[in-house]
């Protein structure tokens, strides 16, 4: 990747001033930017990117495609200009625009975390049949000649995350969402994950509210960046559950084991995590002060409960909604079933209950 330059587009950028160019507009992890993956809108046209590798102008890998929905070659996606959307342990995610006007989510894996290409090949093909209204579709992917050239393309999925419409942050995208609207988000995600567990069999691993996605003007909630685990490797993935205990989102069971992989349970427990952070209006990874000194959104939620004062957790957003008996009735059996997702992995019920359970409130 380089940054668009006024001279030529060709002109040989050499790999160190590349790499330059990347980390220069990609957020850092303790940015105030980073926990949006729409901070690319705040960057200035100067800082659009064109995907590129060394040759100077085009990707000289080879492009794989899960389906025929698109026709493209590695040189017209090496054109096309790319926005800065979200950056993780294991890569970086842009919005490239085609010449035809389509918009794709291309991830560009960090050097080092994708498995050898017969076993990554494997596995993509696998992602080929994942299709469903609450889950994102991955289109193909990228394998270049070196190291650091392996993308994964899928679609691109607009107005944007979850993360950029509930916390209460600069930027938020319009006003706070209403309790229907959660609600709804909710059982969407809890439908999406029921399909990966039940249908397809795998566990998403990387459940998080940036990797929820809300689609068109109903904010129909998507999961993305699942199974991703299944095209890393062991040292990938094990960065990757580091980065969901930082965010807030990893199970005690991967704390506590030596080579963690994710699990129909612990993505259970990050989804009673997100419905924590629906409820509260509040980010996972915040640390929240009060008389117990500081402490995770969990435990401060828990201790709040405990004490009999569970609705004081409530996002003040949505008390004008809790005048309505049944808001303030649904509001508290969310809560209940957010702390059932976040028992101990043995008393975890599995998603098939939550969702029905979501589903009947």
């Amino acid at each position: 990747l380089v940054t668009s330059r006024k001279g030529s587009s060709s002109e040989i950028i050499s790999p160190d001033e590349k790499m330059a160019a990347v980390t220069r507009f990609s957020p850092s992890k303790h940015s105030h930017l980073s926990w949006s993956p729409e901070s690319g809108d705040s960057f200035t046209a100067e800082t659009l990117a064109r995907l590129d590798v060394r040759s100077p102008d085009r990707l000289v890998g080879e492009l794989y495609f899960l389906d025929d929905t698109i026709t493209l070659t590695p040189e017209e996606l090496s054109r096309a200009p790319a926005e800065v959307l979200g950056r993780s342990s294991h890569g970086t995610s842009y919005r490239a625009t085609l010449d035809n006007g389509m918009f794709l989510t291309v991830k560009w894996l960090r050097e080092g975390v994708a498995k050898q290409k017969k076993e990554f090949a494997k596995e993509a093909k696998k992602f080929a049949n994942i299709r469903h209204p609450n889950v994102v579709g991955l289109r193909g992917y990228y394998w270049g000649p070196t190291q650091h050239e392996k993308l994964i393309l899928s679609d691109y999925i607009s107005p944007g995350s979850l993360a950029s419409f509930l916390y209460d942050r600069p930027g938020r995208k319009g006003p706070p969402l209403t309790w229907v609207q959660r609600l709804k988000i909710a059982v969407d995600v809890a439908r999406g994950l029921n399909y990966l567990h039940f249908d397809r069999a795998v566990p998403h691993g990387n459940l998080k509210a940036t990797n929820i996605l809300l689609d068109g003007p109903d904010l129909n909630a998507r999961v993305a960046d699942y199974c991703l685990h299944r095209l890393m490797t062991q040292a990938g993935t094990i960065e990757q559950i580091l980065d969901a205990g930082v965010l807030g989102y990893r199970a005690p069971e991967l704390a506590a084991s030596k080579k963690p992989l994710p699990s129909f349970k612990s993505d259970v427990y990050a989804f009673g995590v997100i419905l924590l952070e629906l409820l509260t209006g509040r980010c996972a990874g915040d640390v929240i002060s009060g008389e117990e000194g500081g402490v995770d959104l969990t435990d401060w939620v828990r201790l709040r409960v405990t004490e009999g004062r569970g609705s004081d957790c409530f996002d003040p957003a949505l008390m004008p909604e809790m005048s309505n008996p049944a808001v303030e009735k649904g509001m508290k059996e969310v809560l209940g079933l957010a702390l059932r997702c976040i028992r101990s992995v043995s008393e975890r019920p599995g998603i098939k209950t939550i969702y029905e359970d979501l589903s009947s409130i």
